[in-house]
């Protein structure tokens, strides 16, 4: 008998969960969703092949050295600055080829997206100050150099400056 006596408990234990479940359902129900997009901003910098060869003893005028891409979602905008190790270096707001064994210098100017770079006194110069955001795809602007090479008459040595862009969130 007493698989009997057991029989009914289960069966009375299963129709009391079963109204128990029905008395907690409701008709209908939520999910709160919730996102985070955290920020972008980035610049990539690409240099030209030409940059690492170029002749001083001739005449440029708006060489392409490289091309930047600015990329921020920043709502507020950025702002990219320029700097040049030879102007930081001598606190100058001229960029020059410097050489690596003497006291030659041949000064360049730079434009940046087509305008004119402006150094004060060897500080970073600002070159972009946007206020929305860019493209997914980011802003492209090419950055080239003119100098007159001709009427210097340099050391036989190696010139170099280095030119770093930095992306800022407003």
């Amino acid at each position: 008998m007493m698989f009997g006596y057991d029989k009914k408990i289960t069966i009375g234990v299963i129709i009391g969960l079963l109204f128990a479940l029905n008395a907690q359902a409701a008709t209908t129900g939520s999910i709160s969703l919730s996102g985070n997009q955290p920020i972008i901003l980035e610049i990539t910098v690409t240099t030209e092949p030409t940059a690492a060869t170029i002749l001083l003893s001739t005449d440029v005028t708006d060489q392409k050295v490289g091309t930047v891409v600015e990329r921020s979602n920043k709502k507020a905008g950025y702002t990219v600055t320029l700097s040049s190790a030879s102007a930081a270096a001598t606190a100058s707001s001229t960029p020059s080829f410097r050489s690596i064994e003497t006291v030659d210098t041949l000064a360049y100017t730079i434009k940046y997206g087509g305008a004119a770079v402006v150094f004060i006194a060897g500080a970073p110069a600002e070159i972009s100050n946007m206020s929305a955001k860019t493209s997914a795809v980011g802003v492209s602007k090419d950055v080239t150099i003119s100098y007159t090479g001709s009427s210097s008459f340099l050391d036989e040595s190696i010139y170099t400056d280095v030119l770093t862009f930095t992306i800022l969130a407003k």
